[in-house]
């Protein structure tokens, strides 16, 4: 974790580490009036936020998902997380992951879904999930290190992110985000964001899936995130090196 040095610099190799990633959801996401849910409200906790919004979701998937008895599209799921906490960065982060998913380390302060096409509750598709850290950088505010975040791990310029239900309790925050379908074809995004800054660092964790598939994993994402707790013996980030006084040697 100490290969962090400023903000800028954790997110640009952020990028590197997602490159190519942008806002492309992988093949076999949930497609409309299938295995997913569209867009109703679910439930929250505490820590993670508010509740799980996604009234603009629902519209999707009523206009994309066939009627009748076999639509599952409106069903909303409860939260399913693993049993057993897992730990990651050193034992430093520690969460629940949503059902049926597996987080991989690849280096020391991100790791990303082990399986792009993740099954997990009422056979919603996760098609994204991941989890890191970077220096805290107390001059920016939550919401500009959420827009930060966001562009250098999924590639999409906030202007092209719609945020919903979002809470913010001090440096920490939590919210809904869609991202529409892009020119080039690649479909919609409807996910979830935790922000939590302890120690001189910022954690963040997001979730994604196809919106039609928002109500069967929404709860799920929603308790995932309020599990997300930070270890206590992370190291505090280093103090900040003083600004030079401006004065010229020998003067």
């Amino acid at each position: 974790m100490m290969l962090l040095r400023t903000l800028a610099v954790p997110v640009l190799v952020l990028g590197l580490a997602v490159a190519g990633c942008g806002k492309k959801t992988p093949d076999g996401t949930t497609p409309p009036g299938e295995t997913g849910a569209g867009g109703a409200s679910a439930g929250g906790g505490d820590s993670g936020g508010g509740d799980a919004g996604g009234g603009e979701s629902a519209g999707e998937a009523g206009g994309d998902a066939g009627g009748g008895d076999s639509d599952v599209s409106q069903k909303v799921c409860d939260a399913e997380v693993g049993d057993t906490p897992k730990a990651v960065f050193a034992d430093n982060v520690i969460l629940r992951l949503p059902k049926g998913m597996e987080l991989v380390e690849e280096n020391p302060f991100f790791a990303r879904i082990s399986t792009k096409d993740t099954v997990s509750t009422c056979d919603g598709v996760i098609s994204f999930g991941a989890l890191g850290y970077f220096q805290a950088d107390a001059t920016k505010t939550v919401k500009q290190v959420r827009d930060e975040t966001i562009q250098a791990a999924r590639g999409v310029p906030p202007n092209e992110v719609t945020w919903t239900e979002e809470t913010e309790k001090g440096r920490d925050y939590s919210g809904s985000y869609s991202i529409p379908e892009d020119a080039k074809g690649n479909p919609p995004i409807k996910g979830w964001f935790v922000l939590k800054e302890k120690a001189g660092f910022t954690f963040w964790y997001a979730l994604e899936t196809h919106p039609n598939a928002w109500n069967a994993l929404a709860k799920t994402f929603q308790e995932s995130g309020n599990r997300l707790r930070i270890g206590p013996n992370i190291a505090p980030a280093p103090a900040p090196t003083p600004a030079p006084s401006g004065k010229k040697k020998g003067k």
